[in-house]
């Protein structure tokens, strides 16, 4: 399945996080506003 992750805050960190452990084949496609990915925003 596909996916799409907007923010790579905390949350989007997690979601890609559990996504992963529940579906090993998931196509993720995360994005962010910045020209930097921030993990604590």
């Amino acid at each position: 399945m596909k996916y799409v992750v907007v923010g790579t805050s905390h949350f989007g960190y997690e979601v890609v996080q559990t996504i992963l452990k529940q579906e090993r084949e998931a196509e993720i496609h995360l994005y962010e506003a910045g020209e930097e990915s921030s993990f604590m925003g």
